[in-house]
This record gives C-alpha cells, structure tokens and sequence, in this order.
C-alpha cells in the first residue's frame, strides 16, 4: 500500500461515523462507496463501525439514580460557585461606589 493510499484509507475511515450516522454530504457518501469497492480493509473496517453503531442503537439506556460525584463534592463546587461569584459582585460594588 503507498502512503497516498493510506492516507486516501485514513480519510475515508473518519468519515465513517458521519456516514452511517447520515450526517456526511453526496460526495463525501460517494467517495467512501468508491473507495470501500477497491479497499478489503476499508471496507472490513466500516462494516465493523456499522455493527457497533448498530448494536448502540438497539440497546436501551442505562439510568442511574447515582450521581457521578459524591454529595460532599457537588455541594462544595457549588459553595465554590457561589462564593467566587459574591466575591466579584462585591468587588463590582465597591469599585462603582468609590468612583
């Protein structure tokens, strides 16, 4: 394979999720068709990202009642937050005050 080829294979294989996903233009469409004809490993490639893509959208969601961070954390970005932004506020009155 020449290096003009693997770069053809690489530009093809990123817009392998835009393809199947139907988000990719006509002749983008056309030229993965057209290089998926001449390319084995292309083409292997792709019918394993429309597998993967496929078996994502037939399973259902996984929902969680747990949060991913623990309630000490969120509660203290959220002090955090509201500290800072009583700061700043504070800092904008006394600046407009003493002018």
């Amino acid at each position: 394979m020449s290096v003009r080829d693997h770069r053809e294979c690489e530009r093809v294989r990123q817009l392998f999720t835009a393809e199947i996903d139907r988000e990719a233009t006509e002749l983008e469409e056309a030229a993965i068709r057209r290089h998926l004809r001449t390319c084995a490993e292309c083409a292997e490639a792709y019918d394993a990202h429309v597998a993967v893509a496929r078996g994502l959208r037939q399973h259902p969601l996984v929902r969680t009642r747990r949060h991913p961070l623990p309630l000490w954390r969120r509660i203290g970005a959220e002090i955090w937050v509201f500290v800072t932004a009583t700061v700043v506020v504070a800092a904008l009155v006394c600046a407009f005050a003493l002018r």
